[in-house]
């Protein structure tokens, strides 16, 4: 089963029985990232883990996904987010993280270029079965 289907019948509501992992291409030498790290890719302040290069991916603005991630592993809201990156690009200091609107999306971006993360949302207790190529980031 695909898994935005079955985050699909969780539900904003049920929100508290799923996690967001981090995701990546099989073939990416990195396997776990610590939290504060995580933190500052998406902020446009690092670029690079363990010696390798790491390019974030982002779910679409207004997305489940992209909500939780930014709540729960952000600390963030959309709104302070969008802010955050409208005074960097404002400023000169860098562009957002690149969107993807579906989960196949994701997945092919990241097969195809393998220093990109993303996220999803699954929900816990539930196998972490995930398509061919790619695989789990482990925060630390």
């Amino acid at each position: 089963m695909v898994l935005s289907a079955i985050v699909g019948m969780l539900g904003v509501a049920n929100a508290s029985v799923a996690e967001v992992v981090v995701v990546s291409a099989s073939s990416m030498p990195v396997n776990e990232i610590e939290l504060r790290e995580l933190k500052s890719i998406y902020k446009g302040r690092l670029s690079q883990v363990q010696g390798y290069k790491v390019t974030p991916l982002n779910r679409s603005t207004g997305s489940p996904e992209r909500n939780e991630f930014l709540s729960r592993l952000l600390n963030s809201t959309e709104l302070e987010y969008t802010g955050y990156w409208h005074v960097r690009r404002y400023s000169g200091q860098g562009t957002p993280p690149e969107e993807v609107q579906t989960e196949e999306q994701l997945f092919s971006f990241l097969r195809q270029n393998p220093n990109r993360i993303g996220y999803l949302w699954i929900p816990s207790g539930s196998p972490r079965k995930l398509p061919e190529g790619i695989k789990l980031i482990k925060i630390k």
